[in-house]
């Protein structure tokens, strides 16, 4: 095999290097980080990559996997195809990626999979590096990978939590209330609707709607459509006056499901007037309920901003909508609170998801946890 080693400012220019050199079939042997020398006040760090090839007895380059059966040459294409779509997803990235590539190059494809499923560079590196401080120092380069992926599925599960909060009957004599918060269009009320048909159908809980939004046009119709068809007594209630008498009237409910108003996170003022009207010695737990199909910056800053509920749980909607599904891990990450609904699609109320935490995961991830790790992992749920 004819090696050769290449220095260039960044992984990316390396590569590009190394394909424009020694072609597509070339390999990549091992990679580093060269550090910038102290005495060099101009100098700046480099990456260095060795990589290598095959050749012929008459000197022309061939496949490595030239000799091996059809089988093996389409499963090495296969592993080469892979890898090339694994250094694609995470090109463009900063200078972590390419320091944890340069300790470890055996992470490439935990890496690609978690920013392909919309993951921060921040947490995936994070996780990563966690995950590498246990891995036993004498394993070979397959083990190496299997064990990684093993320790960051579970170093995953760790930080999830999921909670069925809408599960209680009313032995003590008083309703469980809840009020959904969040965001304009995260799909609250179709969330409200999806959960009601849930437990008043499925779990047989006798259950009562609420609506205090009184800024969206038929906001109370479009919930009250719903409650008429799944025959659940729904009333309006726009002061804390009119909360209480809701909430008389639905003393003897199991459940009590509260919609509120939908508001730009940067409207202080309205977010404080829901917030005084729930907060109103009612005993109301809240659920933050945000979508999915959001940036991770606005995403982030709506959490933030509803947080002066002290929220209960997160509730992710639109999973549908996307294939980015891993900022639900970054958020659960900024916010640490358990998740316990998800919505993946408009029909009430069969697109709603109790998940427990492997399921959760498999979402964030976009794949079965078996894809990752060869198995299903275990955990407590």
């Amino acid at each position: 095999m004819n090696k050769k080693i290449f220095r260039a400012a960044n992984i990316q220019e390396a590569l590009a290097n190394i394909k424009e050199e020694m072609g597509k079939d070339a390999m990549i042997l091992s990679t580093r980080k060269i550090p910038r020398k102290p005495m060099d006040p101009y100098g700046k760090e480099m990456f260095e990559v060795e990589a290598g090839i095959t050749v012929k007895e008459g000197g022309g380059k061939r496949a490595t996997a030239v000799k091996k059966s059809d089988d093996g040459l389409f499963e090495s294409l296969k592993g080469d195809i892979s890898e090339i779509r694994d250094m694609i997803a995470i090109a463009g990235f900063g200078s972590g990626i390419q320091n944890i590539l340069c300790s470890h190059f055996e992470s490439v494809g935990v890496l690609a999979s978690f920013l392909r499923a919309g993951v921060s560079e921040r947490l995936a590196i994070s996780l990563i590096e966690r995950s590498m401080v246990s891995l036993p120092p004498d394993l070979g380069q397959t083990d190496r990978i299997k064990h990684l992926k093993k320790n960051v599925m579970a170093h995953c599960l760790e930080q999830l939590r999921v909670k069925d909060f809408f599960n209680r009957n009313n032995s003590s004599g008083v309703p469980h209330v809840a009020a959904f918060v969040g965001p304009t269009g995260v799909g609250k009320t179709t969330t409200i609707a999806k959960l009601a048909a849930l437990l008043s159908l499925k779990r047989k809980m006798k259950v009562g709607l609420i609506s205090i939004d009184n800024y969206r046009i038929g906001a109370f119709e479009q919930l009250k459509a719903y409650a008429s068809i799944m025959g659940l007594l729904c009333v309006p209630a726009f002061s804390a006056q009119d909360l209480s008498c809701a909430l008389e009237r639905m003393k003897s409910m199991d459940v009590v499901l509260i919609d509120t108003a939908g508001h730009s996170h940067y409207d202080n003022k309205k977010i404080d007037e829901i917030f005084k009207l729930i907060k109103s010695d009612f005993g109301i737990s809240v659920h933050l309920t945000l979508s999915v199909t959001a940036e991770s910056i606005n995403m982030k800053e709506a959490a933030s901003a509803f947080s002066v509920f002290n929220p209960d749980t997160y509730v992710f909607t639109k999973i549908d909508e996307t294939k980015r599904c891993g900022k639900i891990l970054d958020q659960v990450n900024n916010l640490n609170l358990p998740v316990s609904l998800i919505t993946n699609g408009q029909r009430v109320p069969e697109d709603l998801i109790v998940p427990d935490k492997h399921r959760l995961l498999r979402i964030i991830l976009g794949k079965e946890p078996k894809e990752i790790l060869g198995k299903e992992p275990k955990g407590e749920v």
